[in-house]
């Protein structure tokens, strides 16, 4: 039985910039895989095709996993092979690569109503659970990259153009991929973190926001966090994932291009950012009326 080096490839992960979650997923994904193979005796470069879709038959012997599932694994091995045909010279094939992915509903993140963001806005009184939930609702952040913000991550800037006496905050942070990006702050949130920070007993810590054990915060304890002003204020559990959904939906209603919104949200493409906006074609109609008047005046 040839070592998988399981280690060896999370260190490649971690080097190409892939997420701790992924890491974990990967992780325990390929030690099953490796307790697939020790069971029948192959060793890692013995695995074909065949192979792959009984080992998916042996870690869902019911067929109850979802296709997300499937796909995962499917992903980890693939991930897994291409390293080793790197570090082999290609004498190692991807077995996975013949195998066809199975299909995938288009997920649909579920924005929250304008009735449901004012119970938020006007029932969440602690001045640090304010500002989260201002800035990942205002900035289209992502949760990890909210946690890695320290006190120095935005700055405040004129906005440009005609006005230049108009300010609005500016920040920095490495999202995906490990690319730093340029996310803005409304007046408003910036008013809610400006409290956070008067409030804030005084401290030589670098991070933007803390736990209550003076920590700096950690995604768990935003999910808490949030659920419990979910109970408190009677309103359906929501995820933070879905005030990033609000963020994109909201500007997408008042005419924002798509373009400009997967700017903000930090995609690499315009695919991700399409499961967040919706054409509306009386908008189109309009645009298009004006266009065509100003090309045949």
């Amino acid at each position: 039985f040839i070592i998988m080096n399981i280690q060896g490839f999370l260190t490649h992960l971690r080097t190409r910039g892939y997420s701790p979650g992924t890491n974990i997923s990967y992780r325990s994904e390929l030690q099953m895989f490796e307790t697939f193979l020790r069971e029948r005796r192959m060793q890692v470069n013995q695995v074909k095709p065949i192979h792959v879709e009984k080992y998916l038959r042996w870690r869902d012997p019911n067929f109850d996993a979802k296709p997300a599932s499937t796909r995962r694994r499917l992903a980890a091995l693939s991930s897994f092979y291409d390293f080793l045909a790197v570090m082999a010279n290609d004498h190692i094939r991807n077995p996975v690569r013949p195998l066809r992915r199975p299909r995938m509903q288009p997920s649909q993140p579920k924005p929250l109503s304008e009735s449901q963001l004012a119970v938020l806005a006007e029932g969440i009184t602690g001045a640090r659970d304010a500002a989260i939930i201002g800035l990942l609702l205002h900035s289209g952040l992502r949760l990890s990259e909210l946690c890695s913000l320290d006190r120095d991550s935005i700055k405040v800037g004129p906005i440009g153009g005609h006005d230049s006496s108009k300010v609005i905050g500016i920040g920095r942070v490495v999202g995906k991929g490990l690319k730093e990006r340029e996310f803005l702050v409304d007046l408003k949130t910036l008013k809610l973190l400006h409290q956070y920070l008067s409030a804030r007993s005084p401290d030589d810590i670098p991070a933007l926001f803390l736990s209550n054990r003076r920590h700096r915060i950690n995604q768990r304890t935003i999910q808490h966090m949030l659920r419990a002003w979910c109970k408190r204020l009677d309103l359906p559990i929501f995820h933070p994932h879905q005030l990033r959904a609000t963020f994109a939906t909201r500007l997408n209603k008042v005419g924002v291009p798509t373009l400009e919104i997967s700017t903000l949200l930090g995609h690499a493409s315009l695919d991700s950012t399409m499961a967040y906006v919706k054409p509306d074609m009386r908008r189109i109609r309009t645009e298009f009326f004006a266009a065509h008047e100003k090309l045949n005046p």
